[in-house]
């Protein structure tokens, strides 16, 4: 990143002080993001004179608002199938400030649910690349889930949450983990291993292009499982029910999407696949899978 950042400062010393956001942005984008590549910023650079100052002014100061809507034609919890025919809609707006800081609001709406608009999530985090460590990036972030009234449940086993992650990409292909503790009643913690790849698979400008990213993703949690055993002695007979509670691996996705980006545009669609399973059970869930279609679009600053 040191040495990418030295070629733009030296191209830039060369060509004359003249400003347009738009090459900004593809740098930001691959400061900040990691979507282009080494060759693409410096073609943006050679193409849409810029001043420096601007460029790393912006690179350091650099926000913008994402919002985005997403459709889920089934729902599944922990990839499960609990008997519950409907679908789901999330809508979320994103604020990333400087420095890494960010806020957001997510609202969950279950078809099958009532009342249907069930959840909402308002998230503060923060995020920082690591400077020494070329594609590698650290996050936290500080979640607080406010659930609809409901008159089969008088409390939400947790109300809040704390999560750590860190992602690391090489090119086309990274890994990112994510540390998730949920507060509240019933305290458990949650963990996520995400393997993913980024292919281009057709170019329509600096600023268009359709992409093929699939990823695997491995959720990990605590699962109570309830166990029976028969006794029979002489004064009792029947059975004797327990609760152990273990953590594991509860669920495998395969996501398989194609990602359109169209100026601060984007599209994605995709079809994912569960593997669910029971830590510590002798149940084996059937797989299922569902379609998800999502649009976006980022405002910057």
């Amino acid at each position: 990143m040191k040495n990418l950042r030295a070629i733009i400062i030296m191209l830039l010393i060369s060509l004359p002080v003249f400003s347009q956001e738009e090459t900004v942005n593809i740098l930001l984008d691959e400061f900040l993001f990691g979507n282009n590549t080494q060759d693409s910023v410096l073609e943006a650079i050679l193409i849409n004179e810029t001043d420096i100052n601007d460029l790393l002014d912006a690179i350091t100061n650099y926000k913008f608002i994402y919002a985005r809507s997403e459709f889920e034609n089934k729902t599944y919890f922990s990839g499960q199938d609990l008997g519950i025919n409907q679908y789901n809609i999330v809508n979320q707006v994103f604020y990333q400030g400087p420095k890494g800081l960010n806020v957001g609001v997510t609202g969950i709406l279950y078809s099958g649910f009532n009342p249907k608009y069930n959840t909402t999530i308002a998230s503060f985090g923060y995020n920082k690349r690591i400077s020494n460590l070329k594609g590698a990036s650290l996050r936290a972030a500080y979640n607080r889930f406010f659930f609809a009234k409901v008159d089969s449940i008088e409390e939400n086993s947790f109300n809040s949450s704390i999560s750590l992650g860190a992602t690391y990409q090489l090119k086309n292909v990274g890994t990112s983990l994510d540390f998730s503790l949920l507060i509240g009643n019933d305290p458990s913690a949650q963990f996520s291993w995400d393997i993913f790849s980024d292919f281009t698979i057709l170019k329509m400008g600096l600023f268009s292009k359709l992409k093929f990213a699939p990823e695997i993703s491995l959720y990990f949690g605590n699962e109570t499982v309830v166990t029976s055993q028969y006794i029979n002695f002489p004064r009792f007979s029947g059975d004797i029910y327990s609760e152990k509670s273990t953590f594991g691996l509860m669920n495998s996705v395969i996501r398989i999407p194609l990602n359109l980006t169209y100026k601060n545009f984007d599209l994605r669609a995709g079809y994912n696949f569960n593997f669910p399973r029971i830590p510590g059970g002798d149940l084996k869930p059937e797989k299922t899978s569902f379609l998800n279609i999502s649009v976006g679009y980022m405002f910057g600053f």
